[in-house]
């Protein structure tokens, strides 16, 4: 190994900077100031000079750590002596021998990874900010660049199609375990399996702020090994923090699907529990942490995986126990409390939340301990799990259905009918649309993740759900799901699928229907990835779509009465080029108008309307009757014969709110929506609601 220090120019910054991996830095973001230039293998790596440089063979068991700037040459070794819990992740190098891998780089944006062979050497880089310096270190190093670019807009995480091979029970279990930074090697796998009270191990399988990211021990064999030995698994994905949260549901959808990734190339099948870990924040950060996680869990479900959510117990976990009804809540929660006990018991947490083996206790921190001869720092868990071979999430919700007259009063809330003889409906979403015969229709998501149909007769009875058939595939799976009645008396139904994209079909007035087709994508995307999606018809016989897209923003299409497409654009937020919400309505106007709602990414529920001309309003705050903002985890809106429209929102206190816009635009302010039985309100976790052409609504909710 040879080291040459040296200052660089500007003109060296900026040769690096145009043949940069998958992106184009700017000079300024190259290194400017002194460099050195380190020799190895035949290869020049040229650092920062302050950048310390470590030889791996002269210790073995030193960490390979990448929350701190360094240069690391050699192999990793099996033992290494790291702390228990890295979290961070900033510009850092590993170079090693090529262990045959084919010639290429990839380059995951997601995680903030690098890698790059040449036959020689393989390079890990990992980066927080500055991708452009680590870019420019292997582009002077002569090493491949040959990465693609992510399309915009579209999860940066590509799923691969690795098959998996352990069983979803392999992260169940009840006991002790514990989780150290890097896995350990097979033979104190072994000895601790012989001498330690712990049969479950974390293992940490990536993510941005995931600090020990070289971990030579951790392979399908390795784990293959472990779990035919009698090890259990948590496998914990380190991703971006909470001060990093940006755009909530884009961000989230991708750490679900990189995530995946490396867990299916681990050989952990589907049904496994993943755990996000989402260290301790301030509360300024709740929203969009819950938002956050909340597309996580979606997304891990649509990929068939359960969800787990790592936090400390008075944080991230009493965020999650208060807004059970407010977002999708993963399957497991692992709470940090060092308090040395080993149980799941814990004041942030109610006793009736997460309590059918649905827990994992960090009692102690940062310990070491030595067994067979084998010292290594820990954490300590105690775990009661079992939710494998399927999630077992918070229970899904009981569709109920409640009308309100043209005169303003409400009937009473109602349960529907299950399917295939179930008593109640449950599923996590659901949706109606009034037709012009005075009928209704409700799409809904049940608990085994396909798409039903049924019908409200104008007397008031249901003809019972029916699955619809998926594309190519005895029936639809999906994640979100929405329905509109044309003025032919035709319907349209748009789902997410579990492939995370939007689908189209129509039913027929006969009652047949068109089978389901992918809609394209926004900036040439051949197929549109979204995280919600809503539909209306308007009195031409047109119908809109309003999605939010993997990036998190608001989209917006016309489908034409020919049946063509205009194609997704985003629509402008309030005070910024686009808008980001996490809830998303449409209805259609008498008039040719259409309005949109949303809960933004602040929580609040906001309006516009899309004139006849195409143009639209701008967003604007709705508020409650006393003037202040309307905080809400779902919203609805629906449009009446008379030109009013109705909203329908699920406030943050989970109680369903009810307001009126009248013909005029004056909104009459929310107000809760009374419950069954007499009860003065109704508690819910999602809202639908449509108009009948007599003038009534009809509200459906989805309640635990």
């Amino acid at each position: 190994m040879k080291t040459r220090r040296h200052l660089a120019t500007a003109a060296a910054a900026a040769a690096l900077a145009a043949t940069a991996l998958g992106t184009v830095p700017t000079a300024a973001s190259a290194a400017t100031g002194p460099t050195r230039d380190v020799d190895y293998l035949g290869r020049t790596f040229r650092i920062p000079a302050d950048w310390p440089v470590i030889d791996l063979s002269a210790d073995p068991r030193t960490c390979v750590r990448f929350d701190r700037h360094a240069l690391y040459l050699g192999a990793p070794g099996t033992e290494q002596d790291c702390p228990s819990h890295l979290v961070g992740r900033t510009e850092a190098l590993l170079v090693q021998p090529a262990a045959g891998e084919a010639p290429g780089t990839t380059v995951n944006t997601t995680a903030r990874e690098i890698g790059a062979a040449d036959g020689t050497v393989r390079v890990t880089a990992t980066y927080d900010t500055d991708q452009a310096l680590m870019t420019g270190i292997l582009t002077a190093a002569a090493l491949p660049a040959d990465a693609p670019a992510p399309a915009p807009g579209r999860a940066r995480s590509a799923l691969t199609a690795t098959a998996a091979t352990l069983a979803a029970s392999g992260t169940d279990f009840t006991g002790k375990g514990f989780d150290a930074c890097a896995a350990p090697s097979s033979s104190l796998m072994a000895g601790w399996l012989a001498d330690s009270p712990y049969r479950a191990v974390g293992v940490y399988i990536g993510g941005a702020r995931l600090g020990c990211p070289s971990q030579p021990n951790l392979t399908p064999a390795w784990v293959s090994q472990q779990a035919t030995a009698g090890w259990h698994f948590m496998p914990l994905y380190v991703g971006i923090q909470a001060g990093e949260i940006s755009s909530p549901a884009s961000q989230g959808a991708d750490a679900a699907n990189d995530a995946v990734n490396r867990a299916t190339a681990l050989g952990f099948g589907p049904g496994s529990v993943l755990y996000y870990d989402m260290e301790a924040y301030s509360s300024a950060n709740s929203g969009k942490v819950l938002a956050f996680l909340s597309a996580w869990t979606d997304r891990l479900h649509a990929l068939g995986y359960s969800s787990g959510v790592y936090s400390s117990a008075d944080s991230g976990i009493a965020d999650l126990a208060k807004h059970v009804t407010g977002y999708t809540m993963p399957d497991v929660v692992y709470f940090a409390r060092w308090n040395g006990t080993a149980g799941t018991s814990d004041s942030a947490l109610p006793a009736g939340y997460w309590n059918d083996h649905q827990r994992v206790h960090q009692y102690a921190g940062n310990v070491t301990e030595t067994y067979h001869g084998y010292a290594l720092n820990i954490d300590a868990d105690y775990l009661d799990v079992k939710v494998a071979p399927t999630a077992a999430a918070t229970p899904n919700g009981v569709f109920s259905h409640d009308v309100r007259s043209a005169n303003g009063s409400w009937s009473s809330f109602g349960a529907l009918d299950g399917y295939a003889g179930d008593p109640t409906f449950r599923g996590p979403e659901a949706a109606i649309t009034g037709m012009p015969d005075g009928t209704a229709q409700v799409v809904g998501i049940g608990n085994d993740g396909n798409v039903y149909h049924e019908t409200r007769l104008t007397s008031g009875s249901w003809t019972g759900f029916a699955p619809l058939n998926g594309v190519g595939t005895p029936t639809m799976q999906a994640s979100k799901v929405a329905i509109a009645g044309l003025p032919d008396g035709t319907s349209q139904v748009v789902a997410v699928g579990n492939d995370g994209n939007v689908y189209h079909e129509t039913r027929l007035t006969n009652g047949s229907w068109t089978g389901f087709a992918p809609l394209d994508g926004f900036s040439g995307a051949p197929t549109m990835q979204a995280k919600e999606v809503a539909i209306t018809a308007l009195p031409d016989g047109s119908s809109q779509i309003a999605v939010i897209g993997s990036d998190g923003n608001v989209y917006h299409e016309t489908r034409l009465t020919s049946g063509s497409w205009t194609g997704f654009a985003p629509l402008n937020g309030v005070g910024t080029p686009t808008m980001q919400a996490s809830k998303v309505a449409i209805a259609g106007l008498p008039d040719g108008t259409s309005q949109v709602v949303a809960v933004g990414n602040d929580g609040n529920v906001y309006h516009e309307t899309r004139l006849t001309s195409g143009s639209w309003t701008g967003f604007k705050p709705l508020t409650r009757l006393d003037g202040s903002a309307m905080a809400a985890s779902a919203v609805a809106i629906a449009a009446l014969p008379d030109g009013s429209s109705q909203v329908a929102a699920v406030g943050s206190d989970h109680l369903v709110y009810h307001e009126a816009r009248s013909t005029g635009g004056v909104w009459a302010g929310f107000q809760p929506v009374p419950g069954s039985g007499g009860a003065a309100t109704f508690a819910a976790q999602r809202v639908a609601i449509a108009g009948l052409p007599d003038g009534s609504s009809q509200l459906l909710a989805t309640t635990l």
